[in-house]
Parts: structure tokens; C-alpha cells; sequence
């Protein structure tokens, strides 16, 4: 035990300073925020912009394997007979007639990594019959030069997962990350996320063997990193996690998680089972917004829908599931989210409700401000925060700031102990008010802040009506 001049000591030892250098840094979660008053973390659900339809007009439906960005974004279709669909915009893809070879669930992957051209993009896909064969089946890895022709390597992974793999290139570990289906069988809520690190995906995948091998992989088989809790209600678990890192700015991992809420006879005896008598797995699924720094430790800042479930009479009604992939076009980030426009496992949710939909499930986009899944914000009566001391790099510090046109911001720096630092006080800062990707904060017309580089500051803000996505120093 310490003795009590050295407890002493170290409760009274200043905290250490963040190096945040010039990196854009995100309000996902409380890291940046030491102390508060009146500012609440908010998750920011995108803009629906309906459902996307091909260059003849007709609608796309189906499971959306990936979505890849580049000069054009790249859209692979289906579960099984996969088809490829390109866009300029992110909003008006065509159909290049090329397709997938076989298999189920296949998640597409552009590897940042590689060194080898040919193997720039990497697939993944599910094989199996009935009955499911250990020795044989499971998940099968291919690679290709263009995402288009592919050639198979082997089996990675020898079970069922039911469950897209979802595989990125961590660079923060410089190893493969995969997310894919955790079961746990001891629960009536089986459905987990598992997560493995390899040095090679197109090698075998490591897990935990244990002496009785189940078809569909086990919590005994691959770590848990996310589930639904004790907060979520009773009868729900996680159906697919679309998790990847954000690759416009560093340390943030996000998630997009399908929750799906399972009925009962007993509790929804007014659903019309699809075969009369038959009761399968129906209920409800919604995409929520998880965060992490590290890819392992997952929160949810809010546990409201990120993605909302579509009125009775529309095509994504009662369920989402968003796909894996990112497009950014300008200051907007574009995801896209797939419904059958029916309970899980196709049921209707009441009789009344069976024919009112125009359209019945398809593939839809949703628009994200860059940055903006999750903010700090203040309501109209005001608030403040204080980061932890950080020490940047760099002459200016920018924010992704809306305040709209009623509400205002002002910065202040101050020394690592909280006092304001002379020239760049709340009374010397030129009020921020408007909405803004990339605003300079400046205090009397100044905005070099260069003299403070290399020392811990804190930064203090006062908001009202406003709401903070991320702040950077920048060099310029």
C-alpha cells in the first residue's frame, strides 16, 4: 500500500496531456470532455432520401453486401446471386451486368494493405448443404485484381456463420480485423458479435476450439464485443454489425448494428404467421449507432434508432439493416440500409397492414454531414465543456459546428491548470454562429495559435442552441 504523502502525491498529479497532434478528433464519446455543464452527447440520425432505383427505373431489393467508395462507388447486390452496380454521385447507380460467382453472404473487401495488385480485393462467402459438414463447409476466401473476377483460395473459417464477415485493416494494431456472428447458445437471445485479428484473412482465421463443434460459431469459439444488455429490452439480440474504422478521421470505429426485438405467440398473437399454425422467427429490426476507439470496446451513446424503421404504408417498414461501406461525396457522407418491407422471416405485422405499402422493401440511401454521426450539444438555455489538457501540433483550430441561425459558440484556451490564456479568452473570441464543416475560430481577427503548440491546453466552450461534431488543429 502507498504511503500517504505519496497517495497524496499522485491524487494531486496533473492529468496527462492527450496528443491529439493535428488529427481531427470526433465527440463520439466522453474522451474529450473532462468537465460539463448542460452539454449531452446526441446521436444524429441521417437524412432518408428514399429508395434507390437502377438506370431503368426499377427498384433495387435484396441484401446489400458491400459498398465500396473510389471515383465510383461500387454497390454488390444480392446474398447469393450477387450483381455489381456503379455510381458517379453515390445516388444513381447503374447495372454493369457483371456478377459475383457463388456462394452465400458474400462481403467484398478493398484492402488498403495489400502490396500484391492482384489480390487488392478480397471476398468472402459462406458454403454449405444440409446437413452442415465441419470437415467441408463453412467460410470460403477469394481474392481478385478488380472486385469483379475472383479466384478462391480455401476455407477460413469452418462454420455457418449466418452472418456476413465483415473485414477491414486496422491500422491502429497493423493487423485484419473480422466482425462476424457470436452465438450463445445458453440464451434465448443467441445472437452475439465476434470479433478475430489475423495477420492474413486469406489464410485460416484463428478461434477457440472446443471439444464439441457446433455448426454456427459459439462465445466459447470468438470473443465478444458487442450485444444487446439488460437495457435493451428482454427478447432482443444483434443481427448484422456493418462495422468498420471511419477513414476520415483517426481512432474512431463505428458501428451500425441491426437490433432485432423477437415476437411470440403469446405477446403478438396478431401476427398472421406466413404458413397458418407455423410460428417462426418474426420481429422487428432496427440499425442503432455503436462507437469505439479501439475496435473492441463498443458503446452506444443513445439507444435510439440511427436508421428509423419506415411508416406502415412505406417500403422499409419494421425493418432495417444497414449495409457495410461508406461513400463520401463533397461535405456528405451517403450509407445505405436494405428492408423487406416485412417482419424477420416475412411476416406481416397486422392483417390491416398487408397490401397499404406502394413498395415493399428495396434498398434505400441515407445522408450523414461529414463527421456529424454524433455531437455535444447544448439546448437553448446554454451549456459549456472543458477537454482534458492536449497538446497539438499547428497554427489554427478549425470546428464542425452547427449552431443554426439562433444559436451561438465561443472558444477559450486555457492552461493545463484552467486558466484562460491572455489573448485568447472568451471575451477576446469572435462569436461562431451558423453551420459550418470547417470553421477557423479566431480571437480579435487572430487565429495563429502556433505559440501554443507543444504545451498542454485545454479548450473551454460555451454554446447555446448549438451542436459540436469535431474540432482539429490544423497546419495552415
Amino acid at each position: 500500500m502507498l504511503p500517504s504523502v505519496l497517495l497524496l502525491a499522485a491524487l494531486a498529479a496533473p492529468p496527462v496531456a492527450i496528443d491529439v497532434g493535428d488529427r481531427k478528433q470526433l465527440f463520439i464519446d466522453d474522451a474529450l470532455i473532462a468537465r460539463r455543464d448542460r452539454v449531452e452527447l446526441r446521436v444524429n440520425p441521417p437524412q432518408k432520401l428514399g429508395p434507390l432505383k437502377d438506370d431503368s427505373g426499377k427498384p433495387l431489393r435484396g441484401h446489400v453486401a458491400r459498398v465500396i467508395d473510389g471515383e465510383k462507388a461500387r454497390l454488390y447486390l444480392g446474398h447469393e446471386d450477387v450483381q455489381v452496380l456503379e455510381s458517379t454521385d453515390g445516388l444513381a447507380f447503374r447495372r454493369t451486368g457483371a456478377k459475383l460467382p457463388g456462394g452465400h453472404f458474400p462481403t467484398i473487401f478493398l484492402d488498403p494493405h495489400e502490396t500484391d495488385p492482384a489480390k487488392r480485393y478480397k471476398l468472402f462467402h459462406l458454403e454449405f448443404a444440409e446437413p452442415f459438414d465441419p470437415a467441408k463447409h463453412g467460410v470460403f476466401a477469394s481474392y481478385s485484381p478488380d472486385g469483379l473476377k475472383f479466384t478462391k483460395v480455401g476455407r477460413v473459417l469452418p462454420f455457418f456463420t449466418d452472418n456476413p464477415t465483415v473485414v477491414h485493416w486496422d491500422e491502429r494494431i497493423r493487423k485484419y480485423v473480422i466482425y462476424t456472428r457470436a452465438f450463445d447458445y445458453t440464451s434465448e437471445n443467441q445472437r452475439r458479435i465476434g470479433r478475430i485479428e489475423t495477420d492474413d484473412p486469406l489464410k485460416p482465421w484463428p478461434y477457440t476450439k472446443t471439444e464439441k463443434h457446433r455448426i454456427f460459431p459459439s462465445v466459447e469459439n470468438l470473443p465478444v464485443v458487442y450485444s444487446a444488455d439488460k437495457e435493451d429490452d428482454p427478447h432482443s439480440d444483434v443481427y448484422y454489425n456493418a462495422a468498420e474504422p471511419y477513414p476520415w478521421a483517426g481512432g474512431v470505429y463505428l458501428m451500425f448494428p441491426s437490433h432485432f426485438r423477437h415476437f411470440s405467440p403469446q405477446r403478438h398473437p396478431f401476427v398472421r404467421p406466413r404458413v397458418k399454425g407455423q410460428w417462426e422467427d418474426y420481429g422487428m429490426l432496427e440499425v442503432q449507432l455503436a462507437v469505439s476507439r479501439d475496435g473492441v470496446k463498443w458503446s452506444r451513446p443513445e439507444r435510439t434508432a440511427y436508421i428509423p424503421t419506415g411508416l406502415a404504408d412505406e417500403w422499409d417498414r419494421w425493418y432495417t439493416v444497414a449495409a457495410p461501406g461508406l461513400v463520401r461525396r463533397g461535405n456528405y457522407v451517403y450509407q445505405y440500409y436494405y428492408s423487406s418491407g416485412r417482419l424477420h422471416d416475412s411476416a406481416v405485422l397486422r392483417p390491416e397492414y398487408e397490401k397499404i405499402a406502394g413498395q415493399e422493401g428495396g434498398v434505400g440511401v441515407v445522408r450523414q454531414r461529414l463527421d456529424g454521426f454524433v455531437s455535444a450539444d447544448a439546448d437553448h438555455k446554454g451549456g459549456w465543456f472543458t477537454t482534458p489538457p492536449l497538446v497539438f501540433q499547428g497554427n489554427k483550430l478549425r470546428l464542425n459546428i452547427d449552431t443554426g441561425a439562433a444559436g451561438n459558440a465561443l472558444v477559450e484556451l486555457q492552461d493545463a491548470d484552467g486558466k484562460p490564456i491572455p489573448g485568447f479568452t472568451l471575451a477576446d473570441c469572435e462569436e461562431i454562429g451558423g453551420n459550418f464543416i470547417d470553421q477557423c475560430v479566431y480571437w480579435k481577427g487572430k487565429a495563429d495559435v502556433s505559440a501554443l503548440a507543444g504545451r498542454p491546453v485545454r479548450i473551454h466552450v460555451t454554446m447555446k442552441r448549438a451542436k459540436l461534431f469535431g474540432l482539429q488543429f490544423t497546419k495552415e
